[in-house]
């Protein structure tokens, strides 16, 4: 009899131990299956965070290493035609006018073919007084939204001091604000800033080649900053560009448009000198 209460007794702690070892496995079992879940949340949450994030990177191909099919370039073999618009039209991001294009009167600005290297018919030189006068209007219409630097392929005499003979005023009619350019892009911190000194006549200096046309240049001059001027443009809507005089001698070949999340930076001046003029708005 002693012998089966010992039996018994064992047999008890048997069963009570292999009953708290299952327990133990179902607890441990369980934490993992919980600790398995979490990770599969976070990666749901990256995933989705990357999903938010791919609609901010829409016009900024530049930036993703996409660059935009070249434009048409000037044949040489075909005599240029003096097509001047009412409304010119850019097409894939660029706009590219030659300056003598405009309808208004030149007045104080001279029709001339003398510097070398131009592109079109000729250029126009400034040779009125400092003040500003001869405002020279240009209209164009947007089909692509984006954000547009605006550059004049220009000229000064040479060998003149180098802050001479090298700006103008320019004015921009139309619903814009102004051009906060992505931060991937090269000079991005030298995006315009102030939308009111982009509607009024705001001096605008820089050239690309002295007694010869280059490079497109220029940037705003605003006392303490000198920024590019940029534009946030919009689809469908047109815009006017005014082009006053201001230092005598300053000359003007063509006028580029671009917008910065298309087109290469190392690129523009040979889309400004080369590229065909855009055609009219039928």
């Amino acid at each position: 009899m002693k012998l089966s209460r010992a039996l018994l007794l064992s047999l008890f702690v048997l069963i009570f131990s292999c009953s708290k070892s299952n327990d133990d496995i179902d607890l441990i079992e369980n934490t993992e299956s919980e600790t398995e879940v979490t990770p599969n949340e976070e990666v749901n949450e990256e995933e989705e965070e990357e999903e938010e994030e791919e609609p901010n990177k829409i016009g900024i191909a530049i930036c993703d290493g996409e660059i935009q099919p070249t434009p048409e370039y000037i044949d040489t073999n075909v005599t240029p035609t003096d097509n001047k618009c009412d409304t010119f039209l850019e097409e894939n991001g660029l706009l590219i006018f030659e300056a003598e294009n405009t309808k208004s009167d030149f007045n104080k600005w001279i029709y001339e073919t003398s510097i070398p290297n131009y592109r079109g018919t000729g250029y126009l030189r400034y040779k009125g007084p400092f003040t500003g006068s001869s405002p020279l209007v240009y209209k164009f219409k947007i089909q692509n939204a984006g954000i547009y630097r605006f550059m004049i392929r220009s000229s000064k005499p040479d060998g003149v001091a180098s802050d001479a003979n090298n700006d103008c005023f320019i004015k921009m009619e139309g619903d814009f604000i102004a051009g906060e350019m992505h931060s991937c892009l090269k000079n991005a911190d030298r995006n315009s800033t102030n939308t009111n000194a982009l509607k009024k006549d705001t001096k605008f200096f820089g050239t690309g080649g002295d007694g010869e046309f280059k490079n497109a240049a220029g940037q705003l001059d605003l006392h303490n900053v000198k920024p590019w001027a940029t534009y946030n443009f919009k689809a469908g809507e047109t815009y006017t560009l005014t082009i006053t005089g201001r230092s005598s001698e300053f000359s003007m070949d063509r006028i580029l448009i671009v917008d910065l999340n298309k087109y290469d930076y190392a690129n523009y001046n040979k889309y400004a000198k080369n590229a065909v003029q855009n055609p009219c708005v039928e």
